[in-house]
């Protein structure tokens, strides 16, 4: 026999007369894996719902107008604006920030009259930094609606240096 007539081999897998011999075990597995793999892949793209941050068209309460996600603002001071869906039932809007870095939120101000305003003189912990804004509104009749309309993210709050 030369070795242009001996069977192929492939480690310890010999070629036969009709091909490479198929381990049905191994096809079984291999299937179960791909059905695995598609369903752990393809249930949460297919069940994926939208983002409930910034989604201000299901805000319940309230709006933040301003500032916009992602602005970035030059100067030492920031209006921030909501605009709550009810305003005679509203008794006043907190307005809270928190940095990045540490992640606390912290009350920067209040507004009891609409239009709901806040113009907001930036402290020197929050510069040079990204920020993220909420706002909590309080009703006449003791209800509070927490982060109404999601978050502002990554308004970025530079030094006028």
């Amino acid at each position: 026999m030369t070795s242009s007539d001996a069977p192929e081999k492939r480690g310890p897998i010999e070629k036969g007369e009709k091909g490479w011999p198929i381990n049905p075990l191994g096809v079984v597995a291999l299937i179960i894996f791909a059905l695995i793999a598609v369903f752990l892949i393809g249930k949460p793209l297919l069940s994926r719902s939208k983002p409930a941050l910034n989604d201000q068209a299901n805000s319940t309460g309230g709006r933040l107008i301003s500032p916009s996600a992602g602005e970035i603002v030059k100067t030492k001071n920031l209006t921030i604006e909501l605009s709550t869906d009810e305003p005679p039932k509203t008794q006043k809007v907190q307005f809270w920030a928190k940095t990045y870095s540490d992640g606390k939120w912290q009350m920067i101000g209040e507004a009891q009259t609409s239009p709901y305003k806040l113009d907001w003189q930036i402290p020197t912990e929050f510069q040079n930094k990204a920020v993220a804004i909420t706002s909590h509104i309080y009703q006449k009749d003791g209800n509070i609606i927490k982060d109404p309309g999601g978050w502002r993210e990554g308004i970025i709050i530079l030094s006028d240096k």
